[in-house]
Formats: structure tokens, sequence, C-alpha cells
């Protein structure tokens, strides 16, 4: 009777009800009556979603991810490490047209293919310097190029200068390093012996134009990181990329690390080798005596 009262008084103040809006409770009771209900024994419990104890569990397999060294090398690990972002193309150097890609918004983008094989070239150069036991000296002073310097040099045994080159580093170095080295013990008064390194790694050569002229005086040969801002022509063996990558510049500085790292182990080896090989023949000598 209230629902009739209702729909009268709305339609005497012109407003329009449609008859289907109202539903019987009959009708809902029905539906209700329809549905099926699940039984107590199937009815979902929060107990029942937990799997028991006995169920093996399926443990995701994560592969290690190898470190980066001179033999796993690829284009998409430059990539990522954003070596092939050069400068603008306002500060483009035209003797690096052969490995520069194209242009995009105004930014020269370098050729990875390039950078691959020069890298490539780099680290059979540092390896082999290693294998004949010569020095090896890291050069790095941007902010941010200090520690990873650091870690390349120790890492193969080498030697580093991340603060700033003091000139005549190289052309003086008998006063310049004389005061640093340790005197000789057989005879204190005489001049301590300093030693020149026999390959340079310069990994932001831009600002170190002293360091690359005193290495020419000295024919030492030098692996640099040339932007598309720098000249590749200056240095022995350049390398391609970006040289203002954090990321880039580690992951360059590490796998020519690695590669001296290699080449040090190769030569204890054969070192080991002919100690092994002269112990064996005074032994067959000494042996053929008696």
């Amino acid at each position: 009777m209230a629902s009739r009262a209702l729909f009268k008084a709305a339609a005497s103040r012109g407003m329009t009800v449609r008859q289907n809006c109202i539903r019987p409770f009959s009708t809902v009771n029905a539906l209700r009556q329809s549905v099926p209900t699940e039984s107590n024994a199937d009815q979902v419990t929060p107990e029942s979603l937990v799997p028991p104890k006995t169920t093996h569990l399926k443990k995701l397999i994560r592969q290690p991810v190898a470190p980066i060294t001179p033999y796993n090398l690829s284009i998409a690990r430059l990539m990522a490490a954003g070596l092939h972002l050069g400068h603008s193309t306002s500060l483009w150097e035209p003797a690096t047209l052969p490995f520069i890609f194209g242009t995009r918004e105004g930014i020269s983008i370098i050729n990875l293919e390039h950078t691959l094989v020069y890298l490539r070239r780099a680290c059979n150069v540092a390896r082999e310097v290693s294998l004949r036991g010569g020095s090896i000296l890291f050069v790095g002073t941007r902010p941010g190029f200090q520690d990873l310097t650091i870690e390349a040099a120790r890492y193969c045994d080498g030697f580093h200068v991340s603060s700033k080159w003091i000139p005549g580093t190289l052309t003086n170095r008998h006063q310049v390093l004389g005061r640093h080295a340790a005197p000789d013990p057989e005879d204190p008064g005489r001049p301590p012996k300093t030693y020149k390194p026999d390959l340079i790694v310069i990994l932001n050569p831009l600002e170190h134009k002293i360091a690359l002229s005193e290495a020419q005086l000295n024919n030492i040969p030098i692996i640099a990181i040339t932007d598309t801002d720098y000249d590749p022509r200056r240095v022995a063996y350049p390398i391609p990329a970006n040289d203002d990558s954090i990321r880039g510049v580690e992951l360059i500085a590490k796998v020519l690390s690695t590669a001296a790292r290699d080449g040090l182990i190769r030569r204890k080896q054969l070192l080991d080798q002919r100690e092994k090989e002269k112990k064996i023949l005074r032994k067959q000598h000494s042996s053929s005596k008696y």
C-alpha cells in the first residue's frame, strides 16, 4: 500500500516512473532461491587458501650476471652504459666522422661497432704489455673518476694519477718523482731510480694536454677515451665513446684492468713453468754426472 501511494504521489507531480523499476519482493525471493547455495564443506576459508606444508613450491631460478670482461663484451652492454651518446653537433670534431653513426636532436651518436672493435684492440695492447712485464699508468682526474681510476690500477697492480697531473712528471721525473722514491739501499747517497710507464690509460684526455705531450716526447703509447669533441689522431689507441658517462668510463676502465690482470696471470704461469723446467734440467744434469 505504501508503494502504491508513493507511485500515485510521484505521478501527480508530473514525474514519470518506470513500472519495471519497482520489482516485487516475490521475484527477488525467487531469484535468491534459484541461485544454488554452496554447502558448508565447499565454502572457501582463509585456511584453505594456504597450501599444505607437504607441497613443494617452485623456486625461481635466477641466473647470476657474469662480470664484464674483454671476452663477453657486446654492443648491448656498451649502449646500456651510455657510451653511444656524444656531444652537441656544435662541438663536433671533423676527425671523428668515421666513428659517428648519425645525429639526433642536435647530439652526435657514436657507432658502437667501432667502439667495440677499438676497445678490444686496446685490451689486447694492455694484455701484451702486462705479459711482457710492463707497467701501466691510469689517469682520471674528473669528479667521479677518482675512485674507479684507483680501483682499476690496483686490480692490475698498476699505478694511477687521480688528483692532478704535475707538469714534468715524465720529462723531469728525476726531480718531480725522485723525492718520493725510496733511496738505494746499497748506495744511499746515489739519486733514487725512477721509471717510466710502458703504457698510459687516460680516461679524460681533454684536460690532459700536458700529459699527452710528455708521453709523446718519451715515446709512450696512450690509450684514451675520445669523444666527438676530441681529435682521435692525438693518441695511439683511441676508444670512441662517451667520456662524460661515469658508468661507461667505469666499464672501460674495468675491462682494461681485467685484460691487464690476465696478462699478469699468464706471465706468472709462464715464469713458474720455466722454473719447473730449469729444476728438471738441473736434476737430469746432476744425475748424468753420477
